[in-house]
């Protein structure tokens, strides 16, 4: 006799369609259908994903290789042991979220190793438990600091779609919600002069991901961080790094805006935010984390201005600490190196081949951009790549490109079979074209 699952598969696909439809999202569900992709994820292991049932009656379930990786939430893979290991204990020895308002020796300890960690002397963290949260943190905070309301952010970026955070993005996130705030300003991501010309005695900061996901993995020219740096430095701006996606080994290197992008910038900013992967798949959590003479202008008249709830919960500070001394380690940082060649030179590979509708393949490390010449021509190819086995998404700033991020612990033989998918995926399009 099989037994009965008590979480996964407790309903059958249709059912538990029916149910999101009616109580959560029903243009979502309708989305998925309309693709072909109208499933429900069941189990998941490592990198593979599975859907409960296929897309319609009489197919059988997908199988994916999770090359989305929740924009860096599973760089660990799925449900991985270690992880899982550690929260068991945690919860076994009596620790639960913590009381926010009192001390807390797992904030304590996770707060020290990140300051290990960050680079120059950022050393002051504040928890919260999204990524949004935490850009509206360091938004925050920069306007306590410099007593200047003005923001600058990039054209197509995405920090999150809370507060500040929804006032750095485009109008197609926040238009819909009346939310454009004066002095939210937006300027062509890598571009210094466009920079130089927006930023001035009124502007409290500049923030940017390092690379800009949403906007299509767009790669900065050599110089752009070191000048945007000398720029913050000019006005008596705030520095903001988003590293949400590209941070925490993403590129090889633990920070992307610290060796990742090209190898002899070293920058430091006043701000670093980091979310999705400080969760290792496992439980929220995000980090605002900033140089301490901010810590005065924020903190020295409350020390309880600025809260947040389940931000910080002990039981993530558990499962964030053991992340960080996995994926600090050299030796994975390594692995991600030369993971990245691997896939680089894979989709090199096949944009070699299919020269007639891939543009580009850009990124670093396990983070890559294929910008197709034609928006249908991307559409098409997630569909068809899904279809294949590989779970993939297109940027939503800029939807002619993909963006693919394996798990950080994929092997040679899963690149392997992942970019065959890939090309299958692509030449499908290609055929469709010659109809």
């Amino acid at each position: 006799m099989v037994d009965k699952k008590k979480y996964i598969g407790t309903l059958a696909q249709k059912e538990l369609l029916r149910l999101y439809t009616k109580y959560v999202n029903g243009p979502k569900v309708r989305f998925f259908k309309a693709a072909g992709l109208g499933v429900i994820p069941g189990e998941r292991d490592g990198i593979i994903l599975k859907s409960l049932e296929g897309p319609r009656a009489n197919e059988p379930p997908l199988e994916l290789f999770n090359c989305r990786s929740s924009g860096g939430v599973f760089n660990l893979g799925h449900c991985n042991p270690v992880i899982v290991q550690t929260l068991k204990e945690a919860l076994d020895e009596g620790l639960d979220l913590g009381d926010h308002q009192l001390l807390s020796e797992q904030r304590a300890l996770l707060g020290q190793k990140m300051a290990e960690l960050l680079p120059g002397d950022i050393s002051k963290t504040t928890f919260g438990v999204s990524g949004g949260e935490a850009i509206d943190c360091a938004i925050k905070f920069s306007r306590a600091y410099t007593k200047r309301k003005d923001c600058v952010s990039a054209v197509g970026g995405y920090h999150g779609h809370t507060g500040f955070a929804l006032a750095t993005g485009d109008p197609n996130f926040k238009d819909n919600f009346l939310w454009n705030l004066p002095g939210f300003k937006q300027v062509p991501f890598g571009d210094v002069e466009a920079m130089r010309k927006v930023v001035d005695k009124n502007t409290s900061c500049i923030i940017l991901e390092t690379i800009p996901a949403t906007a299509g993995v767009l790669i900065a020219p050599e110089g752009y961080f070191p000048e945007v740096r000398e720029i913050c430095d000019e006005a008596g701006a705030m520095m903001i790094i988003d590293e949400v996606q590209a941070g925490l080994g993403r590129t090889g290197h633990f920070w992307a805006i610290y060796g990742g992008m090209y190898p002899n910038e070293k920058v430091v900013p006043d701000f670093m935010v980091l979310s999705k992967g400080m969760s290792a798949g496992i439980y929220p959590l995000s980090t605002c984390s900033y140089k301490p003479f901010i810590e005065k202008a924020v903190f020295k008249d409350d020390p309880f201005i600025h809260i947040s709830t389940t931000g910080g919960a002990e039981l993530g500070c558990v499962v964030a600490l053991k992340m960080l001394e996995i994926q600090s380690d050299p030796k994975f940082l390594d692995h991600v190196k030369a993971m990245g060649k691997v896939f680089e030179t894979g989709l090199q590979e096949i944009a070699k081949n299919y020269p007639q509708i891939i543009k580009e393949v850009r990124g670093r490390g396990l983070m890559w951009g294929v910008e197709f010449y034609k928006e249908e021509h991307s559409l098409l190819a997630m569909i068809s790549i899904i279809k294949e086995g590989v779970l993939l998404n297109y940027c939503g700033n800029k939807k002619d490109t993909l963006i693919i991020m394996p798990p950080l612990v994929v092997q040679k033989n899963e690149l392997d079979e992942i970019l065959i998918k890939i090309q299958n995926g692509v030449k499908k399009v290609k055929e469709l074209g010659k109809k």
